[in-house]
């Protein structure tokens, strides 16, 4: 296990503080969220939450798109992504219709105020980014994604 005190401490010797790395993925995952929320705030989007994010980024990117495909988009359970997606339509930033080739089957698209919202989303995710990578050059930041990715090749 590891020692989180001694890490905070600054007192974790280098054997150990490489298996800190899920303790400093979660620290950074939530120091992340609440950047995005305070974000949202700044911008008037305190009704969003940080994972809406990843539902409207898809959608801007596309006309419109079935659930199914918001899902694999956003690599989220299609059960995540309809709770998402209702919220938009209640906020009014999305709109659902029936798939004309699959009743069972709904089509997503962004409202026109949904679509309004790209501009503060990608400040928001600049900002982020500009925060995360403070002060680390580009070869760092390449090296981090590669290590990153490869741990996440493991699940």
């Amino acid at each position: 296990m590891i020692d989180i005190v001694r890490y905070r401490t600054n007192n974790v010797d280098m054997k150990h503080e490489v298996d800190l790395i899920i303790y400093l993925i979660s620290k950074i995952r939530e120091n992340a969220n609440r950047f995005i929320v305070a974000e949202l705030k700044s911008h008037g989007l305190e009704n969003l939450a940080p994972v809406h994010g990843d539902i409207l980024m898809v959608l801007f990117s596309h006309n419109e798109l079935s659930m199914k495909q918001i899902s694999e988009f956003a690599d989220r359970k299609k059960s995540t992504v309809t709770t998402l997606v209702e919220k938009l339509v209640t906020l009014g930033y999305a709109r659902k219709k029936t798939d004309i080739y699959d009743n069972r089957s709904s089509i997503v698209s962004l409202t026109d105020e949904g679509k309004n919202l790209r501009g503060s989303l990608i400040e928001i995710s600049e900002k982020l980014i500009e925060k995360a990578y403070k002060d680390m050059p580009l070869k760092e930041r390449k090296q981090l994604v590669k290590s990153l990715k490869k741990i996440l090749d493991n699940w």
